[in-house]
C-alpha cells in the first residue's frame, strides 16, 4: 500500500502486528497492541493541551516506552517533535526549545525533575511527566476523530526536529518530513532485509540522528527495539553480554562505540552471535581498526559502512564491506554508493562539477531546512533551476569527497565542523561557551588527532588572570553536553597571531604537541 503520511503507515503496523514484540526490555516486553493503546491515549492528551497540527511538543527522552508512544502520538496528529537530552545543560537546552517553539515539554524519568522543571520554566512551557496511570481513557468518538484527523497529515508536515551543532552558538533544527522519513524506510528495508524477525540494538540516544534508523526503519518494518540504557555504553563487559541476552540481530553505532569495545576486549570471537548486521556511521572507521572487527564478524555478519548528514534524513549511503576493501590498510573505507533515491553533484571551489569536492545531495530525502532559520536554511539549501533538476531541493553537504568508479570516499570537511564520538560539532559552539566564563577572554578549539582512530578536542583561552584549568572544564559543564567538552584546555595570556591578526591556528597546534 502506498502511504503518504507516517501516521497511516505505523496505524497499519500495529493491526498486523498486533501481537508481535514493539519494545523489549530486560524485564519486560511491550506489544504493538498495547503500544498503540498508548499512542491513542497520549493523541488525546495533546488534544487535550491544545496541540493542533503543526504545533511543536519537546520530550526528554530516556528510552521509557511512553516515550516512543509519544512520538507516535506526534506523527498521529502531524504535531513534530523534538527530543532533547535530560542530561545537557538547561543553557544549552533551552536554546533548542527556543527555537522550536515547543509548547509542551514532556518528559520520562523522575529523577529529572528538577532540570526539566528549570527548563520549562525558561522556555514558558508546560510540563508533564509521562505516567501511565495518568493516561486520559480514549472514547470511541475520540478514536474516530484521531482517524479523521490522522488523513489530514500530508507529506510535507515536519514529523521531527533534530539539533545539531550550530558555529554561532545556537543549534540549528534540522526539519524533516514525512515523505522524507518514508522515502528513508523505503530504502532501509530493502537495502537491509528488515523484516518483523528483527531485533534492533536502540543504542544511539533518541536526540542523536543514528536512532532515526532504529526507530523507523525498525518500528515501521514490524520489528522489535531492544532499548539500550545510556548507562551501559559506558560499561563494555554489561553492554556485550546484553545486547547477546536480548538476542538483537541489527546493531548500529557509531565506530567510536565498536572501537572502544574492541580496545577493552569486550567483543571476541563467539560473541554477539545472533547479530546478522553490524552498521555503522556517523565518523570515520579507520580500516586499520575496522580490520579488527571484520575478521571477527566476516563470516555470518555483514558489516555496512553508512554515511548521511542529519539534513537529508540519517542514511544516504552504504558499502557492504569484504575482503577487497582490506587490501591496503589506509585511510577509511569507502562511503560506498549514494542510495537509489539521491541524486548528487561535486562542485570545486569554483562552483564547477569535478571528481574531487564538496558533495551537494540532491533528492526526496533533502530535509526541510532549519527550523525557524531562514537564513542559515538559504547558505545550505539550494532550489536548482537548471533544466535537467528543475526546482529540485540541493544540500551542499560541507563534506569534501572523491567520486571513483561510482563510489565516494571521504576527504575532509571545508570549514571547522569535525565529526567527534559520532557527533557532528561546529568548533565555534564550544569557543562561544568559553568565551561566556567570565576569566576567559579569547578562546579557540582545535581538534587534534591522536591516531588512526582517536581524536581530542582541545582548547585554548586567552585569559588576563590566573585561571584554573580543572575549573574552566567544570564551568563549562554548565553551558555544553558532555560530548562537546575539551579533552583539554591550555591557558595562556593571550592567543597567537598571524600577520593578518587573526589567530594562528598552526601555531597553536605546534604549541600542543610540544
Amino acid at each position: 500500500m502506498q502511504y503518504y503520511n507516517l501516521a497511516q503507515y505505523f496505524d497499519d503496523v500495529t493491526c498486523t502486528q498486533h501481537e508481535r514484540h514493539a519494545l523489549r526490555y530486560e524485564d519486560f516486553d511491550v506489544l504493538y497492541g498495547q503500544l498503540k493503546n498508548w499512542i491513542e491515549c497520549l493523541a488525546v492528551l495533546l488534544l487535550d493541551k491544545g496541540c493542533h497540527q503543526g504545533d511543536v511538543i519537546a520530550i526528554g527522552h530516556s528510552k521509557r516506552p511512553l516515550s516512543y508512544a509519544l512520538m507516535h502520538a506526534a506523527l498521529r496528529l502531524g504535531v513534530t517533535y523534538v527530543i532533547i537530552d535530560v542530561t545537557s545543560p538547561v543553557e544549552r537546552t533551552s536554546k533548542i526549545l527556543t527555537v522550536s517553539g515547543a509548547s509542551l515539554l514532556f518528559y520520562d524519568d523522575h529523577g529529572c525533575s528538577n532540570d526539566m522543571k528549570e527548563l520549562a520554566s525558561r522556555c514558558d512551557c508546560n510540563l508533564l511527566l509521562l505516567v501511565e496511570d495518568q493516561l486520559p481513557v480514549v472514547s470511541v468518538r475520540e478514536s474516530e476523530k484521531q482517524q479523521h484527523l490522522m488523513k489530514q497529515v500530508d507529506g510535507s508536515t515536519i514529523a521531527y526536529i533534530m539539533f545539531t551543532s550550530g558555529s554561532t552558538g545556537m543549534p540549528k533544527g534540522v526539519a524533516v518530513t514525512h515523505q522524507n522519513v518514508l522515502h528513508f524506510i523505503a530504502w532501509g528495508q530493502t537495502f537491509f532485509g528488515i523484516t518483523s524477525q528483527d531485533n534492533f540494538a536502540n543504542l544511539s540516544p533518541m536526540y542523536f540522528d543514528n536512532s532515526v534508523f532504529d526507530f523507523y526503519v525498525g518500528m515501521f518494518s514490524g520489528a522489535s527495539l531492544t532499548p539500550i540504557p545510556r548507562e551501559l555504553l559506558t560499561k563494555p563487559y554489561e553492554l556485550v553480554p546484553y545486547v547477546e541476552k536480548m538476542a538483537c540481530t541489527i546493531w548500529f553505532s557509531v565506530p567510536s562505540l565498536l572501537i572502544y569495545l574492541m580496545t577493552m576486549k569486550a567483543i571476541s570471537a563467539g560473541k554477539l552471535s545472533e547479530l546478522r548486521t553490524i552498521i555503522f556511521g556517523g565518523e570515520g572507521y579507520p580500516k586499520v581498526e575496522l580490520k579488527k572487527l571484520y575478521d571477527l564478524f566476516k563470516v555470518g555478519t555483514k558489516l555496512v559502512n553508512v554515511y548521511g548528514p542529519t539534513e537529508c534524513t540519517c542514511i544516504c549511503s552504504a558499502h557492504f564491506l569484504s575482503d577487497v576493501d582490506f587490501a591496503e590498510l589506509s585511510g577509511l573505507p569507502t562511503l560506498g554508493r549514494l542510495n537509489s533515491n539521491f541524486d548528487f553533484r561535486i562542485l570545486d571551489e569554483e562552483g564547477n562539477d569535478s571528481d574531487n569536492g564538496e558533495l551537494c545531495l540532491i533528492g526526496p530525502n533533502v530535509s526541510a531546512g532549519y527550523y525557524n532559520d531562514l537564513e542559515r536554511t538559504a547558505e545550505s539549501f539550494v532550489t536548482l533551476t537548471e533544466s535537467n533538476r528543475f526546482m529540485k531541493r540541493m544540500y551542499k553537504t560541507g563534506d569534501i569527497v572523491r567520486e571513483s568508479n561510482g563510489k565516494l570516499y571521504f576527504l575532509g570537511r571545508k570549514d571547522n565542523q569535525i565529526k567527534h564520538m559520532g557527533y557532528r560539532i561546529e568548533l565555534e559552539e564550544i569557543e562561544h561557551a568559553l568565551v561566556k566564563l567570565a576569566t576567559v577572554n579569547q578562546a579557540v578549539v582545535i581538534y587534534q588527532r591522536e591516531n588512526a582512530a582517536y581524536g581530542k578536542l582541545v582548547g585554548f583561552v586567552g585569559c588576563s588572570t590566573p585561571v584554573d584549568e580543572k575549573m574552566l572544564l567544570m564551568d563549562l559543564a554548565s553551558l555544553l553536553p558532555d560530548y562537546m567538552i575539551p579533552n583539554k584546555v591550555v591557558v595562556l595570556d593571550a592567543l597567537p597571531k598571524n600577520p593578518n591578526g587573526k589567530v594562528d591556528r598552526q601555531q597553536l597546534r605546534v604549541l600542543y604537541e610540544q
